[in-house]
């Protein structure tokens, strides 16, 4: 469904305005074999981080409620986080990886959500999920531990 999301925005692009944010997007790629340096942040950090650079989107408790949420179909984390702990029980691994990746990697080439990958190390986005995002309570501000 996100990707749909995704490929409905693009739809609405002109062709060059399309072509011109692939081109730019293909240069945040990061080249390959260079990963970020293992930063190791804590949980408290990750959620410092959530706060710094995903609030717009994802709103202050993830439930896709920030200035760009609606408009961009940010994914409400309260709801993933909901399902995770009562409907379908806890994420599966494969779920978490592709949330990591996609946090990572980011979305249409930076367009409908930026890569992260420079910032975060995979472990960190790994935790970033499984300890904050799936953590998420819709009404409860994601906020680092006094």
């Amino acid at each position: 469904m996100l990707l749909i999301t995704c490929l409905n925005h693009a739809a609405r692009l002109p062709r060059w305005a399309f072509l011109g944010l692939l081109a730019l997007g293909s240069a945040w790629l990061p080249l390959a074999g260079q990963t970020p340096e293992a930063k190791g942040r804590t949980i408290p950090e990750l959620k410092n981080f959530f706060q710094q650079h995903c609030t717009r989107c994802h709103g202050l408790d993830g439930s896709a409620q920030g200035p760009d949420g609606q408009r961009l179909g940010g994914l409400d984390f309260t709801k993933v986080a909901l399902e995770s702990r009562s409907l379908s029980g806890p994420a599966t691994d494969r779920e978490i990886r592709s949330m990591s990746r996609t946090i990572r990697r980011g979305i249409l080439f930076g367009y409908t959500m930026p890569a992260w990958g420079q910032l975060l190390s995979p472990e960190e986005a790994t935790l970033l999920v499984r300890e904050v995002l799936l953590k998420a309570e819709k009404g409860v501000t994601i906020e680092p531990a006094s």
